[in-house]
């Protein structure tokens, strides 16, 4: 049997997944979703120690059949009111291609599984990140990520599936708030919307690791920077994930929220953080 409430599927169950999932639970069903079985385990723990209704499936974001089941297997379960995508891979340990294909691929195939499939109303928040917003804009490229389909989203000059990792992230997260500014155009007119949240620096597993990595420096460095004086958390993309997919939201469409504690500016306007002379 369907459950009564409408339908949350969350596509990635760390830290920003889970929370995210416990903030809009209480109105719906959760279908709650990862790769690592460990992951999607412990995101079933919480979920079930706050008493919330769930289901779980594992998922592989890069691989189109795995998706696209996924999205079936939220139909089934009731109206698709909200889709969040959270799963994603840092440079700290992976390379150029499994980035690209897990943040960006995955990302386009998540956008066209979902589209026929939502309920009248309905959203889709992909989290990005600050660092889609560091890179000079490329127009060549960015008009790629937007109208390129799936199959050959992958296919550019520029995305070098064997190069630096870094770089790798970077681009990556562009090109997802360009295909879900772009997408909102065919979403809009069917009665959804679909917008991007861009955290910054935020405590996370993922963090974590990366602050083990050689990219470690670079990010005490950002983090040292923030005008509002502290790290990110899990709950504060939630609160901006749960403004978008919410009533306050309903005319929001193909919008990128900056969560960064102020972190863009000061990288815009270098010198110009506290205590600098």
């Amino acid at each position: 049997m369907s459950p009564s409430r409408p339908v949350l599927a969350v596509i990635g169950a760390g830290s920003m997944g889970v929370a995210i999932a416990r903030r809009l639970g209480p109105s719906h069903h959760v279908l709650i979703s990862d790769f690592p079985p460990a992951t999607l385990s412990n995101a079933e723990d919480s979920l079930r120690s706050a008493d919330h209704s769930f289901t779980a499936q594992s998922i592989d974001v890069s691989k189109k059949e795995s998706v696209a089941s996924f999205a079936e297997a939220a139909a089934r379960l009731g109206s698709i009111q909200t889709v969040v995508v959270t799963a994603g891979v840092s440079n700290a340990a992976n390379n150029a291609e499994l980035i690209y294909k897990t943040n960006l691929l995955g990302v386009a195939f998540i956008i066209d599984s979902f589209q026929p499939l939502m309920a009248p109303g309905g959203s889709l928040t992909v989290i990005a990140s600050m660092a889609g917003h560091m890179k000079k804009p490329n127009s060549a490229l960015d008009d790629h990520f937007a109208t390129a389909s799936a199959t050959e989203l992958l296919n550019h000059a520029d995305i070098n599936l064997a190069g630096d990792p870094g770089d790798a992230y970077s681009i990556s997260k562009r090109g997802c708030i360009v295909r879900v500014r772009h997408a909102a155009i065919a979403w809009g007119r069917q009665g959804n919307r679909i917008n991007t949240v861009s955290p910054g620096v935020t405590m996370t597993p993922m963090i974590a690791q990366v602050m083990q990595s050689a990219a470690g420096s670079m990010l005490e460095g950002i983090i040292k920077g923030v005008p509002l004086g502290r790290i990110g958390t899990p709950d504060d993309i939630a609160g901006a994930v749960a403004f978008l997919a919410g009533p306050d939201a309903t005319y929001v469409d193909g919008a990128d929220l900056l969560v960064d504690g102020g972190s863009r500016a000061t990288h815009r306007w270098p010198g110009t953080e506290a205590g600098a002379e």
